[in-house]
């Protein structure tokens, strides 16, 4: 009987629903910074791949390798 009537109440029911709206602002903002974090890392990485593709010690040697393997 007092089951029954403490399920009627609704004392708690505006603090239940401002927590669960809490938690899921909480949960989506969460989401997003790690989403956007795993996309600035991923940048980071073909930034640092680009950078090694186009690093090259001395332009000359590269040319003179090129022009004596398809000069000939």
């Amino acid at each position: 009987m007092k089951i029954k009537l403490k399920l009627k109440e609704q004392n708690g029911s505006i603090t239940l629903f401002v927590l669960l709206s809490i938690m899921f602002f909480v949960i989506v903002l969460a989401g997003l910074y790690v989403n956007s974090s795993y996309k600035i890392q991923k940048q980071q990485q073909d930034i640092e791949k680009i950078q090694k593709s186009y690093n090259s010690d001395n332009i000359n040697d590269i040319y003179n390798k090129t022009y004596e393997k398809y000069g000939n």
